[in-house]
């Protein structure tokens, strides 16, 4: 059988004899060691002694791992007594020969006030990256994965965060950490706080140090198993778009709460702003008179939507779901639970401002902790300051909750859905939205929270504990493997290789879109204009670009198809570099057709960005790159994209007074691109030229065909019913292929026509 050494913390003589007892009990403990802060204390026999600063620190594991022998080592983590249940040490490694396990640890019993009780923990998931997570006081570690950190150890010189960096270092390799579900030790428990009050220890100031330890050493494992998310990778959003019947919605789920539903519905109504709210209390079957004081205050106030629903089986997040699927919600959902209060008229102001200011999809606030009376309670105001800017949508995978009120941008929370519990749900939305999208933050309080023996997390058995951190494990797990898949799109400068593959995972998966590419048997038409052969597709799955309204209302009320929370979950998209994706075009005119949109929702102008438009054409070397400008063929001008397609489909009958740019570097391109931008008119109030660029890389050269323009549309457009042609020419159109949405216009289509369209909307 595999052998074990044992260290066991030392500062009292007959707690440390007691306790090198009871592992001693086993023949497969082959060395001892004792962890001591005091040089002054006596050695014990058949012992060595290791002194140490902290049983945590990088030091002290550093230590360990030089003088550890055995196949595995025993770690105890507290001072107090410990008894090793009969046989235990035997279990154990009988288990980790047969499991080949990383780390073991196990169930366990704990004296409280002199009463033995039951200590059962939760099994390791992929998710259970928090530093809190509870492996009891003994944890059996294989003695290589211990020597293996060694190195790190010597690097990070941690005082607290080495025991939680060697765990997530285990939880990586293929050998497993091991939950035993046995009691196998009883050690004395010392924290008799209720669970409501041990829940906010990781925001306590006076653990700031330690916490930035922690953050550090999850931030790296998050980076090692790829499902760290770089700041730069945030969406903005464009949030004041479309139509809502009010500006905010709060949301109020309840049950059976007439002592304190009131007060939370009188702060909604009080709220001083300069927009129009309504206030949606969604009251799941109360039972307690609750019902009542809803009706009565529905009445009172139409702002106040009362909601009963007809299903029962309803926990706090279908509630939410009800909400915000209903027709009256606004354009923000702004949480406030049936027991707490707004502390300010100006909360809501404070969170809608907040949206716009940073373009975030999501809003937290901070709060007090207090009694029915308001009198602050401990640990008082709850800030989560440990959120950054730079970090905190990976910190947020680390710890157990996010802060409060919780406010979100009701389309993508429409889309995103919040989980049908009672418990987590808010944290389940908060990693969701932090996946992708910025977070705004409000570390004033807004916020009320009443404690009361009525709170559902007042005080918890260590069964419902369990329960609860296992489902927040749960979703950690469910997150990590998200971020995980979006990062094999997401991350680095993808080559032609990568694009080509990415595509056909696309198809594989989005099937409506594979039998549009794998039905483009158009119909086309070549012409000879001016001695030059023009082609005219007739393209009926364009109609909804060639149709679209680009109207200034018209933009401000849709929803833009190019941002992340308006595009079908299935449609992924592929980094080309910091600042643009690359994403399969659901209606395509190529057999390969992309388009390329940049991370941040802003208005469609070329000259920031002509040299990405180069980069890609020479990292797409199959490629070429195209352009259309917001009044030039652009469906959506209000989001910055530019489109690819297959050289071999480029278009080559430019019958429009064009530019050609020819250079071998990318410096001399821009420069001979902004010489031409320079000598083109603007338009009124528009934002650049009227132009259509399209570029590619030759083998040892750059080329762009800059096509200036005059007009969005041809009068044609416009026509009646008998002369229209629907036509909407863009950079492909100006190029040489005319794509034409509708039979009749295609089937009457001349010569003639080509010539006068182009030459109307050009130069």
């Amino acid at each position: 059988m595999k052998t074990i050494d044992c260290f066991i913390p030392y500062n009292d003589v007959e707690t440390v004899k007691h306790n090198v007892e009871q592992f001693r009990a086993s023949n497969n403990v082959n060395q001892i060691f004792l962890l001591a802060h005091d040089a002054t204390l006596p050695q014990i026999e058949g012992c060595s002694m290791l002194f140490i600063d902290t049983l945590e620190s990088s030091a002290t594991l550093r230590q360990m791992a030089l003088v550890a022998k055995s196949d595995y080592v025993a770690i105890y983590g507290k001072f107090l007594p410990i008894k090793v249940g009969y046989g235990a040490i035997d279990r154990v490694l009988k288990i980790a020969e047969t499991m080949d396990a990383g780390m073991l640890y196990s169930d366990h019993y704990a004296m409280k006030d002199g009463v033995l009780t039951k200590a059962p923990v939760i099994a390791y998931q992929k998710g259970s990256v928090r530093n809190d997570f509870d492996f009891g006081s003994l944890r059996f570690v294989r003695t290589d994965y211990l020597q293996n950190c060694a190195d790190l150890y010597a690097q990070n010189q941690w005082k607290a965060a080495a025991m939680y960096e060697l765990t997530l270092y285990i939880s990586r390799q293929i050998t497993p950490i091991y939950y035993i579900n046995e009691y196998l030790y009883t050690e004395d428990e010392t924290d008799l706080r209720k669970s409501g009050d041990k829940q906010f220890d990781y925001v306590d100031p006076r653990n700031r140090e330690v916490q930035i330890e922690m953050e550090q050493v999850c931030t790296e494992h998050l980076k090692q198993i790829n499902a760290f998310v770089a700041p730069e990778e945030v969406t903005d959003l464009a949030v004041g778009g479309g139509t809502f019947p009010a500006e905010a919605s709060v949301i109020i789920p309840v049950k059976n709460r007439a002592k304190t539903v009131e007060d939370a519905i009188m702060s909604a109504m009080s709220q001083k702003t300069n927009f129009d709210y309504n206030i949606i209390v969604v009251d799941n079957h109360s039972t307690d008179g609750t019902t009542e004081i809803v009706s009565r205050l529905a009445n009172y106030d139409p702002r106040v939507i009362h909601i009963v629903p007809e299903r029962e089986d309803l926990g706090i997040g279908g509630c939410w779901n009800m909400a915000i699927q209903d027709e009256r919600c606004g354009r923000f959902a702004i949480q406030l639970d049936s027991d707490d209060l707004y502390s300010r008229e100006s909360t809501l102001q404070m969170i809608v401002d907040k949206f716009y200011e940073e373009r975030c999809a999501m809003v937290i606030g901070s709060y007090r902790m207090c009694d029915f009376n308001l009198r602050t309670l401990p640990p008082g105001t709850i800030d989560h300051k440990e959120w950054t800017s730079e970090n905190g949508r990976n910190n947020a995978l680390r710890i157990n909750g996010l802060g409060a009120p919780r406010a979100f941008y009701t389309p993508l929370l429409r889309q995103i859905g919040v989980p049908n519990t009672s418990y987590g749900e808010d944290y389940a939305l908060g990693l969701a939205f932090s996946r992708k999208y910025k977070i705004g933050r409000i570390f004033d309080v807004v916020y009320l929270c009443r404690r009361w023996e009525g709170n559902s997390d007042a005080a918890l058995s260590p069964e419902r504990v369990n329960q609860n951190n296992y489902y927040k494990d749960m979703l950690r797990t469910l997150e990590i493997t998200e971020r995980q898949k979006m990062n094999r799109f997401w991350k680095g400068r993808a080559t032609q290789a990568d694009v080509d593959a990415f595509f056909d995972r696309q198809l594989a998966e989005w099937k409506d879109v594979e039998e549009r590419y794998r039905n483009m048997n158009v119909q086309t038409k070549a012409f000879v204009v001016d001695g030059k052969t023009y082609c005219v597709q007739h393209n009926p799955a364009r109609l909804v670009s060639t149709g679209a309204k680009i109207d200034k209302q018209t933009i401000s009320q849709r929803p833009c198809f190019l941002c992340d929370m308006n595009r079908p979950a299935v449609q992924h998209g592929l980094a080309l570099n910091e600042r643009f994706k690359l994403l399969v075009n659901p209606f395509p005119i190529l057999k390969r057709h992309f388009t390329i949109v940049s991370r941040q929702h802003q208005q469609q102008q070329i000259r920031p960005y002509y040299g990405d438009m180069l980069d890609f054409a020479e990292q797409l070397d199959r490629m070429f790159i195209f352009y259309n400008g917001p009044l030039c063929g652009a469906s959506a001008p209000d989001h910055m994209h530019f489109q690819a397609g297959p050289k071999e489909q480029l278009p080559t009958t430019c019958l429009s007074k064009h530019y050609e740019i020819r250079a071998a570097t990318k410096q001399e391109m821009v420069e001979r691109f902004n010489e031409v931008y320079d000598k083109l008119p603007v338009v009124g109030d528009e934002n650049e030229p009227r132009m259509n660029v399209l570029t590619w890389k030759d083998a040892d050269e750059f080329v762009s065909i800059v096509i200036p323009r005059t007009k969005h549309r041809p009068a044609c457009y416009e026509a009646k019913e008998d002369t229209q042609i629907l036509v909407s020419p863009g950079a492909l159109d100006m190029a040489g292929l005319m794509i034409v949405p509708r039979a009749e216009d295609f089937n009457r289509f001349t010569p003639e026509m080509v010539e006068n369209i182009i030459k109307e909307c050009g130069v």
